[in-house]
């Protein structure tokens, strides 16, 4: 399998909607160091559950926000298994009821816990913005069935038992100790990964806001934006602005960004409006919590040193496969994955190679897919 397949294979898993009802199945705790999610505390009464560090397969960020009469969930985590820690981890924190789940966009690692959320809080409200609402209801965006069924389960099971094979394969292969390392912990990755995603099921969001939508509180309230086609075409943001907090969803993430179907043009101007945002805590999609805007300046050049390469390659009638072989992206390689080749192979495949593509397709005009089937 080439390092192509390999990546459309894991950002396939990681972005997929499920199939059945899994609430009694057992939260699992296997999985390499790293896997479950970390609680930090960002402000009084706000929470996020984070992976304390880069994994191939990644688990979307959850933000907890504690209100007068209940709880307010910035996305649901990434897997019925995730979500079933994080219904533990909110009665720990308080017994109020989880009242509202904000999901910040259609990838598959920030909506898969809806289902078991809702199972313990069936009154809670479901949010996002339109085009995440239409994209979670359409069988042409998700590329798994969005009602039970097993033998998608059981499909999903095969694949990723053959991911971890292949993960040992390349681990025996491999020819520094990083990659080495990387390849056996993706391969116990996989299987904790499989586990936690048993019975899953998509559920889209009831309400759907095209521009702002607040949920109000005396001490924490919530306002949900939509400022632009950015990391997808209906990211929100959350921003509480008492507390100077703002949950950027997959508009911001660390310490590799993704680049799959995305608008670099209109990232660019929804980051500067991220950027003025007078916030003291950022809490990325992916990623521990930031406290200053360094990494949205990274971010940025990143993508204007994408569009400013790749358009002018563009305009020539250069072909998309003739345009990389004309850019130099080494300077940002090093930037955010440094010498290390571990993450320097998952930058290309996480961000470069997708991002450039976007970047080739706005150049030219040329629509950008919001769908895993390529639709």
């Amino acid at each position: 399998m080439s390092l192509s397949r390999l990546t459309s294979a894991a950002i396939f898993i990681a972005l997929l909607a499920g199939r059945a009802h899994a609430l009694e199945q057992p939260a699992n705790d296997a999985g390499p160091a790293g896997y479950r999610q970390e609680l930090t505390a960002v402000a009084d009464g706000v929470w996020v559950l984070a992976q304390p560090r880069f994994l191939v397969q990644p688990a979307g960020n959850v933000t907890i926000v504690e209100q007068a009469d209940g709880v307010v969930l910035v996305d649901a985590g990434g897997s019925p298994g995730a979500a079933r820690r994080l219904v533990a981890e909110i009665r720990r924190l308080t017994p109020k009821p989880v009242k509202a789940v904000i999901i910040t966009h259609w990838h598959g690692d920030h909506p898969q816990g809806l289902e078991v959320i809702l199972s313990a809080w069936p009154q809670a409200r479901t949010i996002s913005t339109a085009a995440t609402r239409a994209h979670l209801s359409d069988p042409k965006t998700m590329n798994t069935p969005g009602a039970p069924d097993a033998k998608a389960d059981a499909d999903l099971r095969e694949r990723t038992d053959g991911f971890a094979a292949y993960c040992l394969d390349m681990a025996a292969k491999a020819k520094t100790l990083e990659e080495k390392a990387g390849w056996e912990e993706s391969a116990a990755l996989f299987g904790a990964y499989a586990d936690d995603m048993a019975g899953a099921v998509t559920i889209a969001p009831a309400e759907g806001f095209i521009d702002r939508l607040v949920i109000p509180d005396s001490e924490r309230p919530v306002e949900v934006r939509f400022l632009g086609r950015a990391n997808t075409d209906g990211d929100a943001v959350a921003w509480l602005p008492r507390q100077g907090v703002l949950v950027a969803g997959d508009v911001v993430v660390a310490p590799i960004p993704f680049g799959f179907g995305s608008y670099p043009g209109d990232w660019l101007q929804v980051l500067r409006q991220v950027r003025d945002l007078s916030f003291r805590v950022l809490v990325p999609g992916h990623g521990p919590p930031q406290r200053d805007r360094a990494y949205i300046d990274r971010l940025a050049a990143a993508i204007e040193d994408i569009r400013a390469q790749v358009a002018p390659l563009a305009a020539e009638g250069l072909s998309l496969e003739d345009a990389r072989r004309r850019l130099d992206l080494s300077a940002q390689t090093h930037s955010f994955a440094g010498d290390d080749p571990w993450l320097r192979r998952w930058f290309e495949a996480y961000w470069i190679t997708p991002i450039v593509a976007s970047a080739y397709r706005e150049a030219r005009g040329e629509p950008i897919a919001q769908s895993l089937k390529g639709e």
